[in-house]
């Protein structure tokens, strides 16, 4: 039987099957970083926090690429982690587009434990 965290999931992919494979791939790439990280599905994205601080988000959008936001404050900008005007809650500062065939290659990772580690530094909330 499905818990309510996988329904929710699923009818945020409801129109966007092409983009499960990716989210299969990116979704324990995240929870991988640590026991602590948790997930909670908004309304049109998935927050993965941890200690209650919100370190990365992922929206499946139209175009066959989901938006990824991470808080990854003083790193750089450029043309593929690029500043998140407008994109999640207040503490996502860049974004990137992930095509539906995308892996999750080692500057990706390297981003993502960036955010990670930095859920846990004592930032405030």
């Amino acid at each position: 039987m499905a818990s309510d965290l996988d329904r929710a999931i699923y009818e945020l992919f409801a129109d966007k099957e092409e983009l499960l494979p990716l989210w299969l791939r990116l979704r324990p790439a995240i929870e991988g970083l640590g026991d602590d990280v948790r997930l909670e599905v908004r309304e049109r994205y998935v927050q993965f926090d941890r200690g209650g601080r919100e370190f990365a988000i992922a929206e499946p959008t139209a175009h066959h690429r989901m938006e990824l936001g991470l808080h990854n404050p003083g790193l750089p900008f450029d043309e593929r982690f690029r500043e998140a005007v407008a994109f999640g809650s207040r503490r996502i500062t860049h974004r990137v587009s992930l095509p539906e065939d995308a892996e999750i290659d080692d500057e990706l990772h390297a981003r993502l434990h960036d955010a990670y580690v930095l859920a846990r530094e004592g930032e405030p909330r």
